[in-house]
């Protein structure tokens, strides 16, 4: 079970890493494994544990968005995605889940890296990996990753505190530094924490990349079979090496004056392309269908997605 105290605990440290004392990528990473409870997953060594699962999905989106979408499409980044939507979701609409009103869905093909019959919360870092609870992947089991953390000797929420609080007054105290203003101080704390903060993430992605190929079997049936069961919202699919079949784009949107034109700030800013032209870099526009949220459900369960009417 899950406690309240933990939930506190992995939210309050997930925003206080210091921002002046790690690197973008090494902070995503290193709040994850102060958990204890979460599992990264990356292409390489889930090839290695479920092999390489083709699967066709769909990925919505907002048009402010077509352009960032370079950075994962035919990578091994991951991207989220469904193919089961509750009728009374934002999904079935056509709109997005985290991008407001969203009116770009993606039918894409890729990699199979998990799946659930829900959205169960995964999480990008900064270098593609995927972070999931340690339960969604081993059966359910709740303690698994926290046993192996622990029994690895890796730090927690509070003896990392502890170690920042050490390494800060060994700096702040020194007479060595004491005369240095307080951002050359923050860059020696951020120096001397370096080292810890690499050799935990190697170490936990170490432990729990064996913790996956030790449980084989219960991390296929977790994570790879598709399910006949269905929530009030959708089901999430991680997919990378993903490539755009087609694309469908609400009407709405599509007459977007930002859609349809390019923008220049000033005469001597370089014009932004639309976003028409942003999308036309993924796919073709004999591949792109323009319509109503009734049309979009056409268009989406004739591609095999599916509207669901509750949960069952």
């Amino acid at each position: 079970m899950i406690k309240l105290k933990d939930l506190l605990n992995e939210s309050m440290y997930l925003g206080n890493l210091k921002d002046e004392w790690y690197p973008a990528h090494t902070k995503d990473a290193l709040s994850w494994t102060l958990t204890q409870d979460y599992v990264p997953l990356y292409p390489k060594t889930m090839e290695q544990v479920i092999g390489k699962i083709p699967i066709e999905s769909f990925h919505a989106t907002g048009p402010y968005n077509i352009k960032s979408l370079k950075k994962v499409l035919g990578k091994k980044k991951s991207i989220s995605t469904f193919t089961k939507a509750n009728k009374s979701s934002p999904l079935a609409k056509g709109r997005g889940i985290q991008t407001g009103s969203g009116g770009v869905i993606f039918h894409v093909e890729g990699l199979l890296l998990a799946r659930k019959y829900m959205d169960f919360d995964t999480v990008p870092d900064r270098t593609g990996r995927r972070w999931v609870r340690g339960f969604h992947i081993f059966d359910g089991d709740h303690m698994i990753v926290k046993t192996a953390i622990k029994n690895a000797k890796l730090h927690d929420y509070d003896s990392w505190r502890s170690l920042e609080q050490k390494i800060q007054d060994e700096v702040q105290n020194n007479p060595k530094y004491k005369d240095l203003r307080y951002s050359e101080q923050m860059k020696i704390i951020k120096q001397n924490l370096g080292p810890y903060a690499q050799k935990q993430i190697k170490k936990y992605i170490d432990t729990t990349n064996k913790l996956l190929k030790k449980h084989k079997d219960d991390v296929k049936k977790s994570i790879t079979q598709p399910s006949e069961q269905t929530s009030a919202w959708w089901n999430e699919i991680i997919v990378y090496n993903t490539k755009v079949i087609d694309v469908f784009v609400l009407k709405r949107v599509w007459d977007d004056y930002y859609f349809q034109k390019d923008t220049q700030i000033s005469t001597i800013d370089k014009p932004v392309d639309s976003h028409k032209k942003e999308l036309f870099k993924f796919v073709p526009e004999s591949k792109v269908t323009i319509g109503t949220p009734a049309q979009f459900r056409k268009w989406y369960n004739e591609r095999d997605g599916e509207i669901t009417l509750d949960d069952q």
